[in-house]
């Protein structure tokens, strides 16, 4: 009896325990704009790189703090981060949010990607040099647009349709309704990958553009930013981490 009553007690003890821990934890949002592979391929079930990324986190936080997806529109993110301290950014650029690297701090990269060209395998592209794509169509996705393009498409060398994703942008070279797109090369492998479409499309060895995607951390926050820093390390060489880049079709070796 006794013995059963002690069992009882410290059982109740340990769920005490971990609930204070869990309360106590500082709460922080993995805020992202992308609802799209491979950074969000299921976000009911919590699929993709966001949730491999927040998961380890938290693992390793070990109750000190506690992450929790959010993903919203970029101009709420923007808005966000203007009014808050606890949201934390992973998969971006300095390029896009602080190209002067003052407003935040930016960690080592997650990954490593770079702008290529995708054409069709009857038509490969390597440039996008006026003399090369002249008389050419092309995509670009609503509200991401590259400068080099939009200088391509105003000086009327290609013409250009608007797309809803770069999913559609990508099929659309498949079936050789345009003849290329730019686009990062991360999204553009796990698209290839999840359709099946190698045989089709024709990935540029020639970049027009390099960046990182690191995380954005709030400057306010040294300690936040020393455990994420030491975190990414740990992750980047575990086998999950690789796991997850092999299931979605990435290559990261650059």
């Amino acid at each position: 009896m006794f013995f059963n009553k002690f069992i009882k007690l410290s059982i109740l003890l340990v769920l005490f325990s971990t609930f204070s821990q869990s309360t106590l934890a500082k709460k922080f949002y993995v805020c992202s704009a992308y609802l799209s592979g491979p950074f969000v391929t299921d976000e009911n079930d919590r699929l993709g790189l966001l949730y491999t990324f927040t998961d380890f986190l938290n693992k390793k936080a070990q109750y000190k703090y506690s992450f929790e997806v959010l993903v919203l529109p970029r101009s709420r993110l923007l808005l966000e981060l203007k009014l808050t301290d606890h949201c934390i950014v992973p998969f971006v650029s300095y390029k896009w949010f602080d190209p002067s690297k003052q407003l935040y701090y930016w960690s080592q990269p997650l990954l490593n990607d770079a702008n290529i060209i995708l054409s069709s395998q009857d038509k490969k592209l390597e440039s996008i040099a006026k003399e090369r794509v002249a008389g050419m169509s092309t995509s670009q996705v609503i509200g991401f647009f590259d400068d080099q393009i939009d200088a391509l498409i105003k000086d009327n060398t290609v013409s250009a349709f608007n797309s809803l994703s770069l999913e559609n942008s990508v099929g659309m070279v498949a079936r050789k309704r345009i003849d290329f797109i730019v686009s990062g090369e991360i999204p553009v492998q796990y698209l290839i990958h999840k359709h099946q479409i190698q045989d089709k499309v024709y990935l540029s060895k020639n970049t027009t553009s390099t960046f990182e995607r690191s995380v954005l951390l709030p400057k306010s926050n040294p300690q936040l930013i020393e455990f994420v820093e030491q975190q990414i390390g740990v992750l980047k060489s575990s086998s999950e981490w690789q796991q997850a880049l092999a299931q979605f079709g990435i290559n990261d070796n650059k």
